[in-house]
């Protein structure tokens, strides 16, 4: 019976064991270049969606942009949506979503605004 040196059975587990260690670096090298390849991608792909986030907020003629948030607490915002010059106050909450009014360009009185919309819900209340 002939005994396996121990050579021989590393050879047997491990299918490189016996190659030269000029392979080894190769696969090193393209390890690397995979990796490369792929933090380059993910670079750009970061990139372009910022770029593409930054364009859809510079609102172009014709889009609605939010101009302002006002948190209010447990989940309830006012927001300013802005069409073109048209500026309008909505309220924001976890189940609805209420117009509250529009805002005059003009007017930087929100107290004056605020009652103006509080008469106008009092009479459709009487309604």
């Amino acid at each position: 019976m002939q005994l396996l040196s121990p050579t021989s059975l590393l050879a047997v587990v491990h299918p490189l064991a016996n190659t030269d260690f000029m392979g080894e670096p190769l696969l090193w090298v393209r390890v690397i270049a995979v990796l490369g390849l792929m933090g380059a991608s993910a670079y750009f792909l970061a990139n372009y969606t910022r770029k593409r986030r930054v364009r859809s907020s510079l609102s172009a003629e014709g889009k609605i942009v939010v101009a302002d948030t006002c948190s209010l607490g447990n989940r309830q915002f006012l927001v300013v949506a802005q069409y073109g010059s048209e500026k309008h106050l909505i309220g924001v909450s976890s189940t609805s979503i209420s117009y509250l009014s529009r805002l005059s360009s003009g007017s930087h009185d929100f107290q004056r605004e605020l009652d103006q919309v509080e008469s106008k819900s009092e009479d459709d209340q009487v309604v």
